[in-house]
């Protein structure tokens, strides 16, 4: 019994039918694809020129995952341990911010408190796609503190620098 037999209850007419759209929109995207890589291409040739006053944070989140490393520096790319790859985007792109770190679990779970003039700001932990925590971003929404969650082995998810600075600016509204 294959899987839209099952999800159908053997309904041959409903099975046929949602294989029907199912090609329907595999072939609209197999039709659009020469087009969107012409697209690409002339976008890789013609680099867009940074407006004044925009952040280097732009387009959706997305750009941060896929099947295959992008070329864009994230924690893979750096080598070393992945908190070591944070800090260094912390220590560079937040230096007005003072944070302390706090290692909650063995290395697989981090938490960062930023501060500025003295009150907290936001709060950034790094954890495992496992991990089920939910006690400090809970802490957070009660005390009004913006928190941030990056997964640091979440397959396919790269963490570049640009997601990472551009989630964190939005999150202090900067």
């Amino acid at each position: 019994m294959g899987f839209l037999s099952k999800l159908f209850g053997g309904d041959a007419d409903k099975e046929k039918a949602a294989l029907d759209l199912l090609k329907s929109i595999m072939g609209g995207a197999q039709e659009n694809k020469p087009a969107q890589e012409e697209k690409k291409e002339a976008e890789a040739e013609t680099p867009a020129e940074p407006k004044a006053n925009q952040s280097s944070y732009s387009g959706p989140s997305g750009f941060s995952w896929g099947d295959e490393m992008p070329e864009e520096e994230n924690q893979y790319s750096v080598g070393g341990p992945f908190w070591l790859y944070f800090e260094k985007i912390f220590g560079s792109e937040f230096a007005d911010l003072r944070y302390e770190k706090n290692v909650i679990t063995d290395y697989k779970r981090i938490a960062y408190s930023f501060y500025k003039a003295g009150a907290k700001v936001l709060v950034v932990e790094l954890m495992s796609d496992s991990s089920s925590a939910k006690k400090l971003r809970n802490e957070c929404k009660k005390e009004g503190v913006p928190y941030l969650r990056f997964y640091i082995d979440h397959d396919g998810w790269w963490n570049t620098r640009s997601y990472v600075v551009g989630r964190m600016k939005k999150a202090l509204n900067v």
